[in-house]
């Protein structure tokens, strides 16, 4: 039977009127915080790391995927339901927490769909896995620890609206402060020596104090790397150059040989573990000592060019003279700029 188009409309307006109605009676859109004329609202925090899989000091940042539970009071969604109810996020009150120190790779794994307890419990549950920022405090590398964070902050409200907590269900289990570190991480060249949880106000402009809670763990950098592949051929090197000082100067040829390859081997060399190092607008300990090899091994080139022309000139001996004192005083110099650099506590 053909139904007339006028009638065909009206049903469809009809149908989708009722939608409409039932959705907004099965989830009012809940603005005000709960029991706002009675103090702050308490979010209760669950945080656990289930794997920190990198740390990047070139691009100060770090990888993680991070499990987080949110749990609050609502009596407004209180239900006679013997089950739990669910909602979309965007269609109750909640916190607005965000992580400040995430970046655009952070991907969101589970629905952005919390539980409603009969009793007006709710309880959202999120997994996060990407990058996060965290500025580093270099001038030690790699000889350094640095202090990771993840914060977060509930963007429209002040800490007197909004109180984070630490979930009392982890923490009568004992899980302290209701939140911990897997302890099979991947992350190969650090390692973690502690971790806490702080109330920690996030100031987003001054005057505008926003309710913060942050997880920070700090990590010691494994030096073993940087002292097989960087520290210790580079040590070879400066030796290296150091050879001239036993060639006799009537060999010249030699030693602007040895000079010269010696030079180019480091810049070679500078060029290989550039990719390996931050760059940063300050001199790190790693930075300081390639500086101090580069120019012994220049200065070796240069005493070699002093010889060389004392030999030309017939003052042959004078130049070897030179080249005993240099075997002495390049080591010496060597040892002294080492250990100022390098026997230092960590940061």
């Amino acid at each position: 039977m053909n139904i007339p188009r006028t009638k065909f409309l009206l049903v469809a307006s009809l149908l989708v009127a009722s939608a409409r109605l039932a959705a907004s009676t099965e989830a009012p859109t809940l603005i005000e915080r709960p029991n706002a004329t009675s103090g702050p609202t308490q979010v209760s925090v669950q945080i656990w790391f289930v794997d920190i899989n990198s740390i990047d000091s070139a691009q100060q940042s770090f990888t993680a995927d991070i499990a987080i539970v949110l749990r609050w009071k609502d009596p407004r969604l209180a239900h006679t339901g013997g089950g739990v109810a669910h909602y979309a996020l965007d269609q109750i009150w909640n916190p607005r927490v965000v992580i400040a120190n995430e970046t655009n790779s952070v991907s969101r794994r589970l629905p952005e769909s919390p539980d409603v307890d009969p009793d007006g419990t709710v309880t959202y549950r999120q997994r996060y896995v990407g990058s996060f920022t965290q500025a580093l405090h270099l001038r030690s590398f790699p000889f350094d620890k640095q202090t990771f964070r993840v914060q977060l902050v509930a963007v429209r409200y002040r800490p007197n609206e909004v109180q984070f907590v630490p979930d009392k269900e982890w923490v009568d289990a004992g899980l302290k402060q209701a939140a911990g570190i897997a302890p099979s991480i991947t992350l190969p060249d650090w390692t973690l020596e502690k971790w806490e949880i702080k109330n920690m106000v996030y100031a987003l402009a001054p005057g505008r104090e926003l309710s913060g809670y942050a997880f920070e763990f700090t990590a010691l950098r494994n030096v073993q790397h940087y002292i097989l592949k960087v520290i210790l051929p580079l040590i070879l090197i400066v030796f290296m150059s150091w050879t001239v000082f036993w060639i006799d100067p009537v060999n010249s040829n030699s030693q602007i040989s040895v000079a010269v390859t010696s030079m180019l081997t480091l810049i070679a060399y500078r060029f290989a573990v550039d990719s390996q190092l931050p760059r940063l607008p300050y001199m790190t300990r790693l930075d300081t000592f390639i500086f101090t090899s580069t120019l012994l091994v220049f200065f070796s080139l240069i005493e070699v060019l002093l010889t060389t022309i004392l030999e030309n000139r017939q003052q042959a001996e004078r130049a070897k003279k030179i080249d005993r004192y240099c075997r002495v005083i390049f080591p010496v110099i060597f040892a002294i700029a080492s250990i100022a650099i390098f026997v230092k506590p960590r940061d």
